[in-house]
């Protein structure tokens, strides 16, 4: 057996992870049913909705959207103005929750011209707000800055993209929700840092460290096997979340209607600054997912080498984790000041609905370089970094 595999079956592929991971999957796939079924109540709902949704499918039409606003306000009096009101309402009467998201969609298609007066607080958006600051910032002199050159760029995208079009993204925007919140944080990353917490520590605490330090194997040999026994582990936890949140949202209905569909359709995604299609970026997520999990198992495994007790190890885990989540609700003002720490913590660069849903950019020497590239190269910083100090901490210790 190498040493690759005794590390693997060590730390993931024994009785116990098998069962939890087993488990898991079943939570997960419970998940996927539950959210697919809560949002259309049965598969006639859905065949309903979709019978109303294929007409109109494609550019905004004007006197559907004004019969839908009126049916949309009614609701919005019924319920008292409460968006999770109505939402959990429609679940099971289709026609009504058609007209809700044509409403919502005819407010994106005027917002990508005009904005909206929430923006004031964030990112400016809509192509005539960011025609007149263009040529504000023109007048003023600052057309060589960098906020020019941001806001340029972001024109060009969101004329290159054009208005949002309508389709029936039902289920695809049920699954984006589910790998992009911060609930997925609890569901997968609490459970992959209690498998890869161990890696280090259980042999610290035992003594056993001191044995395998001094091992023929040599240290750099086992650190290997560590590590690569923990990215196995993190791809096989994340996979399973992707596998059973997608297999059982979508075969309860059968279907994979609006998977051609343009991303902006979906409304968690209508200020996505790319051109894909929702079974494109669904590929996009994956890596995605898969990239940013595999991080956080090695921050794990680092963790766990300079700690050397099980239980510090994974409470110190939970703390990277959660601690940007706590950032993020301190209130608007705080997080400004701190908007960097909350951007490149793990809890925000792990999901696609905090990464891929506006145009933000950073100053670079000049440049402005999309927030996603940015993580994209601190991913790769940090995962080289957890895994030198795994081998330098190692290096450097004394077996007894």
């Amino acid at each position: 057996m190498s040493l690759f595999q005794f590390e693997l079956r060590k730390l993931f592929l024994n009785r116990k992870n098998i069962v939890i991971l087993l488990f898991m999957f079943g939570i997960y796939g419970a998940i996927g049913f539950g959210t697919t079924y809560f949002l259309v109540g049965s598969k006639s709902n859905y065949e309903t909705y979709a019978e109303l949704a294929s007409p109109l499918t494609g550019p905004l039409n004007p006197r559907k959207a004004e019969e839908a606003r009126v049916v949309y306000e009614e609701l919005k009096e019924r319920y008292g103005g409460s968006e999770e009101a109505i939402y959990y309402g429609t679940s099971s009467d289709p026609a009504a929750k058609f007209n809700v998201d044509y409403a919502h969609f005819a407010d994106h298609v005027d917002e990508y011209y005009n904005g909206s007066p929430m923006d004031s607080l964030g990112e400016p958006y809509g192509t005539a707000v960011l025609e007149r600051k263009l040529s504000s910032l023109e007048q003023a002199g600052k057309a060589d800055s960098f906020e020019y050159r941001k806001t340029r760029s972001q024109l060009r995208v969101e004329r290159r993209l054009g208005e949002p079009q309508f389709a029936n993204t039902v289920l695809w925007d049920n699954l984006f929700k589910n790998w992009g919140d911060f609930i997925m944080l609890f569901l997968l990353f609490v459970p992959l840092a209690f498998i890869v917490a161990p890696v280090f520590s259980v042999e610290a605490s035992t003594g056993m460290d001191s044995l395998i330090l001094s091992s023929r194997h040599g240290r750099r040999k086992v650190v290997t096997a560590k590590i690569a026994a923990v990215v196995v582990s993190a791809v096989c936890v994340i996979a399973a979340y992707l596998t059973a949140t997608f297999v059982f949202g979508f075969l309860s209905l059968g279907t994979f209607e609006g998977g051609e569909a343009a991303l902006r359709s979906i409304p968690g995604y209508v200020r996505a600054p790319f051109g894909f299609t929702n079974w494109q970026f669904t590929l996009v997520s994956m890596v995605w997912l898969l990239a940013s999990g595999v991080v956080y198992a090695l921050i794990v495994a680092f963790i766990s080498s300079r700690t050397g007790n099980l239980l510090a190890a994974f409470g110190v885990s939970l703390i990277v984790l959660f601690l940007n989540v706590g950032l993020s609700a301190l209130g608007t003002t705080i997080s400004r000041m701190i908007q960097p720490i909350i951007d490149f913590g793990i809890a925000s660069i792990a999901l696609t609905g905090e990464v891929f849903t506006g145009y933000k950019a950073y100053n670079i020497f000049g440049a402005a370089v999309p927030y996603w590239c940015m993580i994209i190269m601190f991913m790769a910083v940090i995962g080289v970094l957890a895994g030198f100090g795994m081998y330098w901490g190692q290096k450097h210790k004394t077996a007894v």
